[in-house]
């Protein structure tokens, strides 16, 4: 759910998103929103959401700030597994070194590093148009955290 903040308190909408895969949007007018919020007694929800989202990005920018690359990598294919597509017990991140590198604020080459141990280990393997397959978050995490 994007731009629910700014319905509820009438500002400009400030987040975006880039698709990684072919998705369904619905756009739902403000006015109806906010009827079907009221209608629902959604508010407090909503409002416990969007605390949670607040208190997860600012977890993100102090990871961006003080974590080794391999720990902002993991952080971040663990967050991107919860809106990836699964394979059996296989997870698809569908974004390319350059994006993985961009999004956590690091070189391709960085990434290509981090990603190198845990490709040798099994524990996920790179497509060749550009993704990556996660056979094994729970040791990439461990693998990461061994580094801080």
């Amino acid at each position: 759910m994007l731009g629910e903040l700014a319905v509820l308190d009438s500002q400009p909408r400030t987040a975006s998103v880039i698709a990684a895969e072919t998705c369904c949007v619905h756009i739902i007018p403000a006015p109806e929103f906010l009827a079907f919020v009221d209608e629902h007694a959604l508010l407090a929800p909503l409002l416990r959401h969007a605390i949670a989202r607040v208190r997860e990005a600012e977890a993100v920018r102090l990871e961006m700030a003080t974590s080794p690359v391999a720990v902002r990598l993991a952080s971040a294919l663990g967050r991107l597994l919860q809106a990836a597509s699964g394979r059996g017990g296989d997870y698809v991140v569908r974004l390319t070194q350059i994006e993985l590198s961009q999004m956590i604020g690091a070189s391709r080459n960085a990434v290509g590093s981090a990603l190198r141990p845990w490709r040798e280990q099994g524990w996920l393997v790179t497509e060749g148009a550009g993704g990556l397959v996660i056979r094994d978050m729970a040791s990439i995490r461990s693998h990461a955290d061994a580094q801080r």
